[in-house]
């Protein structure tokens, strides 16, 4: 049950640093409107995406350090 909470806060914690991340490149470039929304939304799914494989990539380095 433990193992599944600190997934589920994983996927949270991964989901917000990508939707910070995109809302903050978007507003960067000027996007604003629907497509500064659509473009910050994919960028932001791409990104909590990619966190989450590099979390769970070092996840399993230092499990096979140990």
């Amino acid at each position: 049950m433990f193992s599944f909470i600190l997934r589920l806060l994983a996927i949270v914690v991964c989901g917000g640093a990508g939707g910070l991340l995109a809302w903050w490149l978007v507003s960067s470039l000027g996007w604003t409107g629907v497509a500064g929304a659509i473009a910050a939304a994919l960028l932001g799914m791409i990104l909590a995406t990619l966190l989450w494989a590099g979390g769970i990539a070092l996840v399993n380095v230092l499990q096979r350090r140990n």
